[in-house]
């Protein structure tokens, strides 16, 4: 023994036992630690790993670790300059004051962790955290998950709701849009109903230049009975709506409702009050889905492309084998897609797949049944249907975007509209007789559906159109000439409202229009398609007779008379009306007001998705805990920007 002591440095640190010389006393926190029980192979590993996760701060344990056989201590991850600093502070036996400022910042991040992944409170008692943070920190007392429950994340969520606050307190123009969806989980009998706002921030800076940032924030999500009606609907959506105006009064009020267009929300809207706008995207899911199921040829092939698809997915064996014959003949090694009841799109992306992989799988069925089998003609049929619905999966995903207005929706439509007459004409559609069924059942819905946005010209989606500078000249191709001055004026009542309202210049002081038109940015950067082709023409076409139609007397007649064309997957206040904010304030106040409102409720709807951005509570959670675990989720991440799991508190 007197040999090893001389040998290792570790020695200083702990005595032999009297009693037992198998066992030693660490002399700094006296714990008794075993070498072993065989007295010829007695070791020192045990007393090494006691110094390194329970005295690594120790001066000289550093270098006894270098005669360690285990391997070394993982160098921290280099994400910030001072992560090492970090790392070596988490050791540092001050983690045992639960006041240090140090271990109130780890009990805050693991907060923000529970909140961020949607885990359980229990979770910080899992022995496997326990361990890891043990071992990370091996002076931190983890508090209970009930410590996390009844006081961290409380807290953090009402420092996420005031930073929510403090950003609707600086709102422009007053206005606030909603969108609302309900989702319900299987096999429960809870839903949960979501509300999220819409609102654009203005900045000011030091040199006076004004600068807009589009904002969302979700507002609350509430626990509701499975049974619930219209009306409880709208009574919690308005209670959720008064505590905000509440907490922020005379800067909160409600300008549009976006909702899907299930009966329950419909009929909750119409007796609200507030002005209800149909999502879009959920439009031209139900019109896509119903002119495939009246497309009896179509509904053939993809009936067939399941049975393919769902036989491949449920063998292992099938799985194999079509990676083997992919690898075999130089395709990508891809698995085939399933379709989803309530993504349409998933129809497409299934038989996109398939084409994909057509020689593959025809190699396939020669050695095994694959649950159906194509003729030549579905194989054609199928890659005219892909081309007829590509321009719907195209303005679904143009709708959905962050950053997409109501000022999108009658654009869209017109592009659908002409990349559907185009189809008509295109051979390899028009010659088969399924396709040009398919596209007659398509015209026919999406007539059907939003024929409601074209009855008004003086409706919230023309003024919206009017008022983005990509599409400002569309309204006049689609109304009549008296229908359109109608439409202009009732934006100037607007205008001329809000100027009496603040006391602003008058139309003739903001400015003439020379000296205002701007360089043509181009009409797009987005790559060649259908869809897209339709909607380049169309804003082509209308800036080319633009000089033809318009005066450039009074304030909204200045604007229209702009010769300038914007990118068409530009934020139109971004990229036009903050610039435009001290020439024409009031004009540019109402159309932010028109263009910070979305065309579609997927907002509200992605809390609860099962894709990549899902925020869908974990089955482990309790109800009562999800709303406010959800909020402050969902609100670190847009309001905030995951400032808490940088460290920036």
């Amino acid at each position: 023994l007197s040999l090893k002591r001389n040998k290792s440095a570790i020695w200083k640190y702990f005595t032999t036992c009297d009693a037992d010389v198998t066992k030693v006393v660490c002399n700094i926190c006296q714990r008794v630690v075993s070498r072993g029980k065989d007295l010829g192979h007695l070791t020192t590993s045990t007393m090494h790993n006691h110094m390194h996760y329970k005295h690594r701060n120790v001066a000289g344990i550093r270098s006894t670790q270098s005669s360690r056989r285990s391997q070394p201590t993982p160098t921290p991850p280099a994400l910030l300059p001072f992560a090492p600093l970090v790392f070596q502070s988490l050791q540092s036996e001050a983690l045992d004051q639960p006041n240090h400022p140090l271990t109130q910042t780890i009990t805050k991040i693991v907060g923000e962790m529970i909140c961020v992944d949607l885990l359980p409170y229990s979770f910080v008692e899992n022995k496997g955290f326990c361990k890891l943070m043990n071992v990370m920190a091996p002076h931190y007392t983890l508090p209970a998950g009930i410590h996390f429950s009844n006081k961290v994340v409380p807290q953090l969520h009402q420092r996420v709701k005031t930073k929510v606050q403090e950003s609707l307190e600086n709102i422009e123009g007053d206005v606030v849009h909603c969108t609302a969806d309900i989702w319900t989980r299987k096999f429960s009998t809870s839903s949960y109903l979501s509300l999220t706002g819409h609102w654009f921030v203005q900045n000011i800076s030091e040199g006076g230049e004004v600068t807009h940032k589009r904002t969302s924030a979700l507002l609350n999500m509430k626990v509701i009975d499975t049974e619930y009606t219209p009306a409880e609907i709208l009574q919690h959506l308005q209670d959720i709506v008064e505590e905000w105006q509440t907490m922020v009064p005379r800067r909160f009020t409600v300008g549009f409702f976006v909702t899907n267009n299930t009966c329950n929300m419909v009929k909750a809207m119409s007796d609200s009050g507030f002005e209800h706008i149909r999502c879009m995207a959920h439009s031209l899911h139900l019109i896509v889905t119903g002119a495939i199921e009246e497309s009896h040829g179509v509904v053939s092939v993809i009936n067939t492309a399941r049975q393919v698809t769902s036989t491949v997915h449920v063998s292992n064996k099938a799985i194999a084998k079509l990676h083997e014959i992919q690898e075999q003949l130089g395709l990508a090694v891809a698995s085939l897609i399933h379709d989803v009841p309530t993504r349409w799109n998933t129809v497409l992306l299934m038989l996109q797949r398939l084409l994909e992989q057509k020689e593959a799988l025809m190699a396939m069925s020669t050695e095994m049944d694959l649950g159906g089998s194509f003729s030549e003609h579905q194989w054609t049929l199928m890659e005219a249907v892909v081309k007829v619905l590509e321009p719907f999966e195209e303005a679904t995903r143009t709708v959905c975007q962050d950053d997409t207005s109501i000022s999108s929706v009658i654009p869209c439509i017109q592009a659908l509209r002409a990349a559907l007459n185009e189809l008509i004409a295109n051979k390899d559609v028009g010659d088969l007789l399924e396709t040009r069924e398919l596209v007659g059942l398509l015209q026919s819905h999406l007539e059907e559906h939003f024929q409601p946005v074209f009855e008004t010209p003086t409706n919230t989606y023309f003024k919206a159109t009017l008022l983005d500078p990509r599409f400002k000249i569309m309204p006049m191709a689609l109304l009549s000439k008296l229908e359109f001055e109608r439409l202009k004026a009732a934006v100037a009542v607007e205008v001329e409202e809000l100027l009496e309202q603040d006391s602003m210049p008058s139309a003739g002081e903001a400015g003439s229009s020379s000296g205002v038109g701007q360089e043509s940015e181009g009409t797009s950067s987005k790559p060649t398609s259908l869809f897209w082709g339709a909607m380049q023409s169309l804003t082509a076409h209308n800036a080319a007779s633009l000089s033809k139609t318009v005066t450039s007397s009074g304030l909204l007649e200045t604007y229209l008379a702009e010769s300038s064309m914007q990118s068409l997957d530009s934020d139109p206040v971004i990229s036009y009306w903050s610039a435009k904010m001290s020439q024409y304030l009031a004009l540019a106040q109402v159309a932010i007001k028109y263009l910070a409102c979305p065309p579609t409720s997927v907002s509200s709807e992605r809390l609860f998705s099962t894709g990549e951005d899902a925020v869908a509570p974990d089955h482990r959670l309790l109800p009562v805990h999800e709303p406010q675990l959800v909020f402050t989720k969902y609100n670190l991440k847009s309001v905030w920007g995951f400032l808490f799991m940088l460290g920036c508190h």
